[in-house]
């Protein structure tokens, strides 16, 4: 498996792009890497709360995919540009500075994890 440095996973985040939601907050990937699959979604980290795949959607074009839902028999696959948004339900999420870390295992790359710092404010 290729092991992908997070200077390069930080590209494929959407700068400035944590915001609230409807009944939460999410923030946007844009997968600038080539087409592939996620197959498992391990979890997602605001500074110190961890929101299991139970608490996390992931929004791949018009599909609206439960992250519980996302194994190795049922990836979720994404294509090259694509962007891909990833809903956190919890709309307790204070404003504030974040270091944001997701989680999780590609069929082509292994384990996967993406830290980043952004800024939740109200709209």
């Amino acid at each position: 498996m290729t092991v992908i440095p997070n200077f390069i996973l930080k590209r494929m985040y959407k700068d400035n792009s944590l915001r609230r939601l409807e009944n939460g907050v999410g923030f946007d990937i844009v997968n600038k890497l080539g087409p592939g699959q996620i197959s498992k979604l391990n979890s997602i980290t605001l500074n110190e709360n961890t929101y299991p795949p139970s608490r996390i959607k992931l929004l791949i074009g018009e599909e609206i995919v439960p992250g519980e839902t996302i194994t190795e028999d049922n990836p979720a696959t994404f294509f090259l540009n694509q962007v891909i948004t990833c809903l956190i339900d919890d709309a307790d999420v204070p404003d504030g500075a974040y270091q944001l870390t997701l989680d999780l295992v590609s069929r082509e790359a292994g384990k996967v994890t993406l830290t980043v710092k952004d800024t939740l404010k109200s709209s």
